[in-house]
């Protein structure tokens, strides 16, 4: 090891064997198998509490242009762009009750957007909505969609409360026939695939989890009838009772950090430790937007250039180029920065050299253990893969 890798503190290849050790345990070989699909007495899991009621209709039988799967934002952006090109000749087919998608599943305390507002949110030079932070939350990316809905006449043209069973080409016709579990018949020229994952909720196939006799839920289909309050807090059904959660992805994170302020005790169960750091979300003021609107070409092309659109700040230079202390201090204005601001990218060769990305994991390991006053708590959470 060099003596300018020595200024790490700590051996970076018994810090590596630790990490396969600890990989080593979380990559199963049954896969998908340790997760209990929601059939059978699980399928409750999978109901909609966001509708009043089921919508009631009779199966649809139409010919059109264009069939979109999915009004999440990708749906929906497919179906605005039809509309601006004069296309109105297409149906959007959602399983839930309104377009969303997985924000209109994921509800529950704290959600919030890891990417920034001004990007993640599509259309907005079209619409003129101004983002209320840099970090939106749930319920106003739901409203937002609400808002792109109505200025693009969506509902009109969909399918709500409706699940597509299967696409199948007819060569006779020249038409994709989508069937859907109301007993629809469609024929399509074009098909939109917009269905995500992330709108299907896992369980834990634990032993005995039939048995729980506790009232039960999952943060995608979050139970406001019971807990009360809504996604900012305010659960006061939730203030004589012994709560558990069950994973600390960032999901468990952010409804923990909410939930704690109002439950009676509370029990995190964790399998896997991830990484965490404060959020700084901030507002976005009327002049702030306007700058932002009137950049977004540039905007748009460093999002582009950067895995996942996340906005970093990035050094051209190597990890141990520069001197330990340009690297804490670096890593320190990343750290207290609005969201995720280090990254394996902030330095060069934080994505291909296990040293260098170790550094940056010791500085938030390090921040962790600052923040949280057990030592031994502390290092459960810092994660070790």
């Amino acid at each position: 090891m060099s003596a300018q890798k020595q200024e790490i503190g700590f051996d970076p290849d018994a810090l590596r064997l630790k990490y396969k050790a600890e990989r080593d345990k979380r990559v199963r070989a049954d896969g998908n198998d340790q997760y209990q699909e929601v059939v059978g007495d699980f399928a409750y899991f999978v109901d909609d509490p966001y509708i009043d009621a089921t919508l009631q209709r009779g199966p649809v039988e139409d010919e059109i242009e264009v069939a979109i799967i999915g009004g999440g934002f990708g749906g929906m952006l497919a179906a605005a762009r039809l509309r601006e090109a004069g296309i109105d000749d297409f149906r959007v087919i959602e399983k839930g009750g309104d377009f969303g998608g997985t924000w209109y599943w994921n509800r529950y305390p704290g959600a919030s957007c890891d990417i920034e507002a001004y990007v993640y949110f599509p259309l907005l030079e079209k619409t003129q909505f101004t983002p209320q932070q840099k970090y939106t939350n749930a319920a106003e990316t739901l409203n937002y969609c609400r808002v792109i809905a109505e200025k693009y006449d969506l509902h009109a043209n969909a399918l709500m409360q409706t699940k597509v069973t299967c696409t199948e080409w007819d060569e006779d016709s020249r038409r994709w026939l989508v069937k859907t579990d109301r007993g629809d018949a469609i024929k399509a020229r074009f098909v939109v695939h917009s269905n995500g994952p992330l709108n299907r909720p896992k369980l834990p196939a634990i032993s005995g989890i039939t048995s729980f006799k506790g009232h039960t839920f999952h943060t995608s289909r979050w139970d406001y009838g019971y807990t009360g309050g809504n996604s900012d807090g305010g659960l006061e059904g939730l203030k004589d009772k012994r709560v558990a959660v069950i994973g600390t992805g960032a999901t468990g994170i952010q409804t923990i950090q909410t939930i704690a302020k109002s439950v009676g005790h509370l029990t995190v169960f964790q399998r896997t430790a991830n990484w965490a750091a404060p959020l700084h979300n901030t507002p976005i003021s009327a002049a702030e937007m306007a700058e932002i609107k009137a950049n977004y070409p540039q905007i748009f092309a460093r999002c582009r250039e950067t895995p996942g659109c996340f906005i970093h700040m990035n050094d051209p230079r190597a990890t141990f180029e520069v001197s330990e202390a340009e690297r804490l201090a670096f890593y320190e204005e990343l750290y207290s920065k609005p969201g995720f601001g280090i990254w394996q990218g902030n330095f060069r060769d934080m994505s291909t050299d296990p040293e260098a990305n170790a550094a940056a994991s010791e500085f938030i390991a390090g921040k962790i253990r600052q923040r949280v006053k057990d030592p031994a708590l502390a290092e459960k959470l810092i994660p070790k893969d």
